[in-house]
């Protein structure tokens, strides 16, 4: 007699779109491989690389019926025969599932491989997965791009958002000098993170004392020659968005014989061995961060979740609880 197939619920798409592409229903619970683990998925987290993914503006392989997201938490349900670093019972969390031909996890149950799985530290799981994933943006930037010696200074662009708070504490604990811009509202919180800040508005420039050894850009709405003209000389920017103007001009001599350097990052390119060293890294300094604010929705307002994502008044990092 054949064995009845075990069913879960998942949040998925079949064609790259809207959000209105997401279905809520049933999918098989996906079976493991030796060196996987399945885990019972308590939260999800909804990135905007994943309305991205989902939009079909990431190009990336997919999967038939493509689960979304690629954070969560959950509990170890069972592993596979080479498995060793994880037991059933175990808190575990992972932020690298949902893209690159994997499946994703806003579903009951997700098969993750053991390298792209964490033990859980102590505290609360959900402030955890809120902060993973702009916490190792961060983490991969601050401590394997930029280079920076202690006393050196960073400027933030965007220091109030996910990935700026994250950027500005990072680098605290290497021991660089940050300034961040930001809106006078968030000035208090941008503060208490150990940041000088400065309004992010038009003229923000002439509030520097010297040039900067290097810039983050996490809005994308700095004119790229206006940054280069507040870099040092041998520094460097890292752009982790884009103006809407795709086509940008600078001074290329300028640029060259002051030998600084410009490149984008996006988490989603970053290797397995980059993003591991970023995730231990971040366990070890997991009690130094300040928590990020959290909204909660149920799997069934997937879609909502995905709109409210690409949404600049939605503050609050958002996670999908699984039933």
């Amino acid at each position: 007699m054949k064995a009845e197939t075990k069913m879960m619920q998942a949040a998925y798409f079949t064609t790259v779109g809207d959000a209105d592409q997401i279905q809520v229903g049933p999918l098989p619970v996906p079976g493991i491989g030796p060196d996987e683990v399945l885990v019972r998925i308590h939260e999800a987290a909804v990135d905007r690389v994943d309305a991205y993914v989902r939009s079909g503006a990431f190009k990336t392989p997919l999967q038939p019926q493509q689960i979304i997201g690629r954070d969560a938490w959950g509990m170890v349900a069972a592993v596979g025969a080479e498995v060793t670093a994880f037991h059933v019972g175990d808190r575990v969390w992972t932020n690298s599932m949902g893209y690159g031909g994997r499946q994703g996890v806003t579903a009951q149950y997700a098969a993750i491989p053991e390298a792209r799985l964490v033990a859980m530290p102590d505290g609360d799981p959900s402030s955890w997965l809120a902060l993973v994933h702009p916490g190792a943006t961060a983490a991969i930037i601050v401590t394997q791009l930029l280079k920076l010696q202690s006393g050196q200074t960073l400027l933030v662009e965007g220091g109030a958002g996910h990935v700026g708070r994250m950027l500005i504490q990072c680098a605290k604990i290497c021991g660089l000098q940050v300034i961040a811009t930001a809106n006078p509202r968030d000035f208090a919180a941008v503060t208490a993170l150990g940041a000088e800040v400065i309004d992010y508005a038009p003229g923000w420039e002439t509030k520097l004392t010297g040039p900067v050894d290097a810039i983050i850009d996490t809005s994308g709405r700095v004119p790229l020659q206006l940054n280069l003209d507040q870099l040092a000389v041998g520094g460097q920017i890292i752009l982790i968005a884009a103006t809407q103007e795709p086509k940008v001009s600078f001074d290329l001599p300028r640029f060259y014989m002051n030998v600084q350097r410009l490149r984008g990052f996006v988490i989603s390119r970053a290797s397995l061995a980059s993003l591991t060293q970023a995730n231990h890294w971040l366990l070890q300094h997991a009690a130094a961060f300040t928590p990020l604010t959290v909204e909660r929705l149920p799997l069934s307002d997937a879609a909502k979740a995905h709109a409210m994502v690409m949404n600049p008044q939605v503050k609050s990092r958002l996670l999908i609880t699984l039933p």
